[in-house]
């Protein structure tokens, strides 16, 4: 009797846990990881590496295929959404999604949403993203000029430890917020942040290479060749495990 019941302490205490875990979804449902821009195997080492990352912080991560609702939010903690990367296979966020990611942030959840560059990713006025982030200070801005591989630099603020070297080729400016990392070429802002009174939390950068965890010890600034780009920017999983923690705790 006592070993059964130490069982059934056990798993109610496992099922506790689960339940009690920390949830981010992934958004997929909006033509990520389709392109051909980067190499498709490269894609195959993202997710298992986020993976990684939420064993070491103990947040469960959740694969969202589907719309963007109020219902798929709920039991959410935080709202990963990187932009796709071509054109062609863009989907847009419906004003149905905008207005549960919105209502979202303002009953305190926590969204990051990472934008490509306009020339040769993403349409910013047909995805719809400053529909969001207006609402809250933030504007993603047009491309600026800025030689290939150029990286870019975080402050040490409430969400990094210190300066982070993150990488950077092809970039749009970001408005408004908190300004959360600068361009390497002409200190041009491309992240920002916002924290609501209610703990609501919007984090918003122009450029998505450090989300899908690109960048070398040994890249080198200003040198792009293409496809065999040795990426400057060593730190973006440690950004992308400290910008998770930030919007969960």
């Amino acid at each position: 009797m006592t070993k059964k019941f130490l069982l059934i302490c056990v798993c109610t205490m496992i099922a506790i846990a689960v339940s009690a875990q920390k949830k981010v979804m992934f958004d997929l449902a909006h033509g990520q990881f389709q392109d051909t821009f980067v190499d498709p195997d490269y894609y195959d080492y993202v997710i298992p590496e986020y993976e990684k990352i939420a064993k070491e912080v103990g947040f469960q991560l959740v694969m969202n295929k589907s719309g963007i609702t109020g219902q798929t939010l709920n039991g959410i903690d935080a709202l990963l959404i990187i932009s796709p990367l071509a054109k062609s296979t863009q989907r847009n966020l419906t004003d149905t999604e905008k207005q549960a990611i919105i209502d979202y942030i303002r009953q305190g959840g926590s969204v990051i949403m990472f934008i490509d560059e306009e020339e040769y990713r993403v349409n910013l006025e047909e995805y719809g993203a400053n529909d969001i982030t207006r609402k809250f200070g933030i504007e993603v801005l047009d491309d600026f000029e800025v030689p290939g591989n150029c990286g870019t630099v975080t402050f040490e603020n409430e969400i990094f430890d210190r300066r982070r070297e993150i990488p950077c080729s092809g970039v749009r400016g970001i408005k408004g917020g908190i300004p959360a990392s600068v361009c390497m070429e002409q200190g041009r802002q491309i992240s920002a942040f916002v924290r609501l009174d209610n703990g609501g939390k919007l984090y918003v950068a122009g450029e998505t290479m450090v989300a899908l965890l690109m960048g070398y010890p040994d890249g080198e600034r200003n040198v792009h060749k293409m496809m065999k780009t040795r990426w400057w920017g060593k730190d973006s999983r440690i950004y992308m495990k400290e910008l998770l923690e930030w919007a969960l705790f």
